[in-house]
């Protein structure tokens, strides 16, 4: 049995890889935020889930202590076997949209001058500590947009249209044809705890491959409430690149299911469960 240390564990992705780790019989030890225990006790195979998400704009101090500084600290300081780094594909969102897979070797574009941006490159600037400061015991996972977790309250896409649908009316400020890559919340934890079990290295691409656009979503949504649809006039079409997924593919032996046809059922459910408004 190995012993995992989660840090943000309090977070979406982390909380569901706790469960998952404690269901495969293995020892997880989840610190709180601020816990100095972690610079004196052998963490074993740490996953570093820490990061600001939806907000990073508002709080730009914030996503680089996240991102950077606390990482810089554990990379210091604490003693561990393995580190996997939680990046995101959103920093292929500079990338050419010509639908050429967005590959973990593929350079990238970041803008300063854009409030946007801050996020990709405190993002990148953890990853390349990662590659170039941990003696070979780290390697990065970037996560694809992840659905499927208990984050009604984010500001993230497809729960802010769930909680548009339970109102009746769905307004969407980005075009219809706009997509990105997501993944189910069980299967990025699945390969999360192998990139810390094995001998994973360099940067890995976590997601489900599968390009999917605004409108499977509203049509899923639509089919399961019956709520009625707008589209902000000369709404914006963002378009991000298909994420290329051989190397979990072949390495961690994942098999991503379609994000749509995993999340739609369990909110049937959910939406049959709850009370109907007058």
């Amino acid at each position: 049995m190995s012993r995992f240390t989660i840090l943000g564990a309090s977070g979406t992705v982390g909380q569901r890889l706790v469960a998952h780790l404690g269901a495969m019989g293995e020892e997880v030890f989840a610190p709180k935020r601020g816990d100095d225990t972690i610079f004196r006790e052998d963490l074993g195979r740490v996953v570093y889930c820490i990061g600001v998400t939806a907000d990073f704009r508002t709080r730009p101090l914030e996503t680089i202590e996240a991102h950077v500084t606390v990482l810089h600290r554990v990379l210091a300081e604490a003693r561990f076997e393995r580190l996997v780094y939680c990046s995101s594909t959103r920093v292929y969102g500079g990338a050419s949209t010509d639908d050429s897979p967005a590959r973990e070797e593929r350079a990238l574009l970041v803008d300063p001058h854009s409030g946007s941006d801050l996020y990709n490159l405190s993002k990148l600037m953890g990853e390349s500590l990662c590659l170039h400061a941990s003696k070979g015991r780290a390697c990065v996972a970037r996560l694809s947009n992840v659905v499927g977790g208990a984050d009604e309250d984010s500001e993230n896409f497809l729960p802010s249209l769930l909680r548009e649908a339970r109102s009746g009316h769905i307004h969407l400020r980005t075009a219809l044809d706009s997509a990105k890559d997501y993944i189910h919340i069980d299967d990025c934890a699945n390969v999360l705890a192998r990139l810390a079990n094995g001998p994973a290295q360099g940067i890995y691409n976590v997601a489900s491959g599968i390009r999917t656009p605004h409108s499977e979503w509203i049509d899923a949504i639509v089919a399961a409430t019956g709520a009625r649809v707008s589209v902000e006039p000369g709404a914006p079409r963002i378009l991000f690149p298909p994420i290329d997924i051989t190397r979990i593919r072949t390495e961690c032996g994942a098999d991503p299911r379609s994000p749509v046809e995993s999340i739609f059922p369990a909110f049937r459910r959910a939406q049959a469960r709850a009370p109907r408004s007058a």
